[in-house]
């Protein structure tokens, strides 16, 4: 059934059928419709659980059986009760009457018939698709787009109305219709296609800068291999030399032995990356001062 709002600048009233919810009245003022959420005193998604089967919230498992017990009889349609007020206490007993689903119940305040956790659909009207797709998905509901043609420019490709309304608690996990506004599938392309482009552009970026550390951490380990040979080499043929001669001259060995550990040891604190490291920052530093100086 179309639901009716009135225009505040010029009277005129626009019948909005569902779940269409935003328009533009002739005078060019955009209406926004409230929508219809649940309001039924006894919904399963707003009542209270526990006000429904005559109980306090402390009750006990026993105390709620027993409760249900005479609710269902009190509201049977066979004992003069109404269908509706019946079935809200079948649907509370089976929230309350199972263990789980009433921790779960107790903790979010809201539920549904199959025990699911019940959230307040988030607003998604005046915006592009692609947000209200993203808005429905990180809140836990699966979105239906529903194209309706509109002839304003300033509503194309946006979001024009929702089933559920905005507020409404609904099932996580359900479907909610989202009426966009456009006659084909060109709006949906054109947010995928912008999505697209800057997934690219995320991914570019982070290949180069995948590939430029990996670049970096090869001729690291490049140096480093060459640079542990060339060590290794140094030492072996120190200690090498110097046993072939300590054989003939004991003295002249261990003089060779000594001096030779003596270099290396020098070339390889000379030749250290933290070395290197320490005087370009050094001479960095020494620069920056006599470049203020001659200022």
């Amino acid at each position: 059934m179309a639901s009716g709002i009135r225009c505040p600048s010029c009277g005129a009233v626009h019948h909005l059928p569902p779940p269409i919810l935003l328009t533009i009245c002739e005078c060019g003022d955009k209406l926004r419709h409230p929508g219809h959420a649940n309001s039924s005193p006894h919904s399963q998604h707003h009542a209270d659980l526990y006000e429904i089967l005559g109980v306090e919230r402390t009750a006990s498992a026993d105390d709620l059986r027993t409760a249900y017990r005479q609710r269902a009889r009190e509201t049977h349609p066979d004992a003069g009760g109404k269908p509706g007020e019946f079935q809200a206490v079948q649907a509370a007993w089976e929230v309350l009457g199972d263990p789980e689903r009433r921790r779960r119940y107790d903790r979010s305040g809201v539920s549904s018939a199959d025990g699911r956790e019940s959230k307040p659909v988030p607003d998604l009207l005046d915006v592009s698709v692609v947000i209200a797709v993203r808005r429905l998905i990180s809140a836990g509901f699966a979105p239906r787009l529903v194209l309706i043609p509109e002839h304003h420019d300033e509503l194309a490709d946006v979001v024009i109305g929702q089933q559920p309304a905005p507020g409404t608690n609904h099932p996580v996990g359900s479907i909610v219709d989202v009426a966009v506004s456009g006659s084909d599938a060109g709006i949906l392309w054109r947010g995928i296609k912008r999505d697209a482009q800057r997934v690219t552009d995320d991914l570019k970026g982070a290949a180069t800068a995948t590939a430029d550390s990996a670049v970096k951490g090869a001729k690291r380990a490049i140096r480093w291999f060459l640079r542990t040979a060339a060590i290794v080499f140094s030492i072996a043929s120190v200690i090498a030399t110097s046993i072939i001669v300590g054989v003939y001259r004991p003295v002249a060995g261990l003089i060779i032995l000594f001096v030779g550990a003596t270099i290396i040891a020098v070339v390889i604190q000379r030749t250290s990356p933290n070395v290197n490291q320490r005087r370009k920052s050094t001479g960095d530093t020494s620069l920056a001062r006599r470049r203020i100086g001659h200022r």
